[in-house]
């Protein structure tokens, strides 16, 4: 990439200072950076890096102009990490453009499946019939896609990914290597005197709204009637297993290691952390925000923050991990209050 600071502040809407014909090649960390690199400070934990900071150009909040050393060319704006976002697509496209759209010729293609215009399929991946891929949307490799699966416009599916029977995709939907979607859901009805278990027939299918991004290995199983359904814009981390018929609204963010089982509603920008688990038939609100390790056994009011196993408000959560910790300590002070009043009491 070849970009001048004066293209990269139009293109970012940030207010220079600096060499506006200064050209930046890449981009890079504070700490990692080199002359033809662009970085960015947003938060000030790490505002000792940027005295030291080697960086052609550095992305800086209006607010930390007082910031002495780094870079001499300075880039202000009042979202430094979405202006560096922007300038990483801008690598991105010059990096990795897309080749010339093909058909592998090692693809196994049903004479019946549909593709759109300017649609490339990769080597060993099997599209069986009466499935539709839109304009513009790339097929890795050794990629399986069932009968009757719909794939919307430019959508990016990567190496190794499933789509079984019936799955719906919109525009715009990036599938790292992995993922399967519509695997059965996990639904057995057990026999009350055997204790064997029947398989309850998986009917349904997965969908999948415009701007999903789903992360490697994630798993979303297929409804059991109906739809298990990701709301628009939504992002998955890596390694997230989803159970069948939940319906998760648009935008929400959820993180590596996150489980839901069956049939709960998760609200609109709502937020999992990191190996959250969440329990079946449950509700959790628009905008709520489960921290990292937490376990949902009930429903969540739409807005609240919080945390533990089981869940609580986030404040009440803390207070008694504080608690917790003083329970050594606690108990010795009972003991001893303990001992003497039955000391007293002999007495």
């Amino acid at each position: 990439m070849r970009i001048t600071l004066d293209e990269i502040a139009r293109l970012t809407r940030a207010r220079l200072e600096g060499d506006p014909n200064a050209v930046i090649h890449d981009a890079s960390s504070l700490a990692d950076s080199g002359p033809t690199d662009i970085a960015f400070l947003e938060n000030r934990k790490y505002a000792g890096q940027l005295p030291t900071c080697r960086a052609g150009a550095v992305f800086l909040s209006p607010a930390d102009r007082d910031l002495p050393g780094g870079p001499s060319n300075r880039l202000y704006t009042d979202q430094p990490r979405l202006a560096y976002a922007q300038v990483l697509e801008r690598i991105y496209a010059e990096k990795w453009k897309p080749l010339t759209p093909a058909l592998s010729p090692k693809a196994d293609i049903h004479f019946e499946a549909r593709l759109g215009k300017d649609v490339d399929v990769g080597p060993y991946t099997v599209i069986r019939g009466r499935t539709i891929i839109g304009d513009g949307t790339r097929i890795g490799a050794q990629c399986y896609l069932g009968y009757n699966v719909r794939i919307g416009k430019d959508c990016l599916i990567h190496p190794r990914v499933v789509i079984q029977d019936y799955c719906t995709i919109g525009d715009r939907v990036i599938l790292h290597p992995g993922v399967v979607l519509g695997s059965d859901g996990f639904g057995y009805w057990t026999d009350p005197k055997t204790g064997c278990h029947r398989k309850i027939p998986q009917v349904g299918r997965v969908v999948l709204e415009d701007d999903v991004e789903l992360g490697a290995n994630v798993t979303i199983d297929r409804a059991t009637a109906g739809d298990t359904r990701i709301g628009a814009g939504t992002k998955i981390d890596n390694l997230v297993q989803i159970g069948h018929n939940v319906r998760i609204g648009p935008n929400g963010i959820l993180v590596s290691q996150v489980g839901i089982a069956g049939s709960t509603e998760v609200g609109r920008q709502v937020t999992l952390a990191g190996q959250v688990g969440v329990a079946g038939h449950l509700k959790i609100g628009d905008r709520a925000v489960v921290t990292a390790q937490s376990g949902v056994m009930s429903d969540i009011d739409p807005g609240a923050v919080v945390f533990g196993s089981p869940t609580r408000p986030h404040r009440e959560a803390m207070k008694l991990q504080a608690l917790l910790n003083r329970l050594p300590e606690m108990y010795e002070t009972l003991k001893r209050l303990t001992k003497k009043e039955a000391s007293h009491a002999k007495k």
